[in-house]
């Protein structure tokens, strides 16, 4: 009987032993993810307020506002780093946020191709193989039809005289290049610049950089020239070029503003056979 109660007692305390120390491991492991979360936490600190930015930032975003219609002509030239230089003549219309509609027509007469959004789907035809391309409009990419990172939305704000402006981001002045240009930034959270605006004296905006959350450059943009159409101050030409060597170019010709636009030429159908 003495034997049989030492070793209950022996049994007891082992098993309160191994209690503790899966307790104990539990605890450390709960204080290693806690430290882990304050350090990650209070390592980003939140960035002061700029007013100054956040007010040339709400500036640039009510350009143009009452624009919202828009159809012109002009010229598109493409090319790459594998890729000669192709320009097209080209009829664009559009209205914010999502409807776009571009014409190009071959150098030697007849339609080279058309690209179409309707916010529900974008369209492709390629007139001289036949191809025609539907999907559905998600966040509006046109990578595939340009090879860069642009959206519907932001070919549409370049083309009412205004600049892409990234969401959710914080607005920080930032160095002067020179005495004849001003900076504002976008940064987000972790503190990262993601967008720069490069805006002369007047304040308007003559380039704009974006970057990747690593700080890489993806995407740069010139604007060049300037036009008055109805009130509304509109770029001649706009320049866009990525990080891999693609470059799209638009010259705005024949601007007219805020004209009436039939939604079905939106829609591209497929080609007759």
């Amino acid at each position: 009987m003495t034997a049989f109660i030492s070793s209950f007692l022996q049994h007891l305390l082992t098993k309160r032993r191994m209690s503790f120390y899966k307790h104990k491991t539990v605890w450390v492991g709960v204080l290693i993810l806690v430290l882990t979360t304050a350090c990650s936490h209070f390592g980003t600190l939140p960035l002061p307020r700029d007013p100054a930015a956040e007010k040339m930032i709400e500036t640039l975003k009510q350009t143009n506002i009452d624009l919202i219609r828009f159809k012109c002509v002009g010229k598109i030239t493409v090319s790459g780093p594998k890729q000669p230089a192709e320009s097209y003549r080209s009829a664009i219309a559009g209205q914010l946020n999502d409807h776009l509609r571009i014409d190009l027509f071959a150098p030697f007469g007849g339609a080279a191709g058309s690209v179409a959004s309707d916010g529900k789907h974008l369209f492709l035809v390629m007139h001289a193989s036949g191809k025609y391309y539907k999907k559905r409009f998600q966040n509006g990419s046109l990578s595939r039809f340009v090879k860069m990172d642009v959206t519907v939305g932001d070919l549409l704000a370049l083309l009412v005289g205004r600049i892409p402006i990234e969401d959710e981001r914080i607005a920080q002045s930032m160095p002067l290049e020179d005495t004849d240009h001003s900076v504002v930034g976008l940064v987000d959270r972790r503190g990262n610049t993601r967008q720069k605006i490069i805006l002369d004296t007047d304040g308007r905006p003559l380039r704009a950089l974006w970057f990747d959350p690593h700080g890489k450059p993806m995407l740069a943009l010139e604007i060049s020239g300037q036009q008055i159409i109805d009130g509304f101050l509109i770029p001649t030409q706009v320049d866009l070029s990525a990080a891999s060597g693609q470059t799209v170019s638009i010259r705005i010709e024949r601007y007219q503003a805020n004209p009436s636009l039939d939604k079905t030429l939106f829609v591209l159908p497929p080609i007759s056979s």
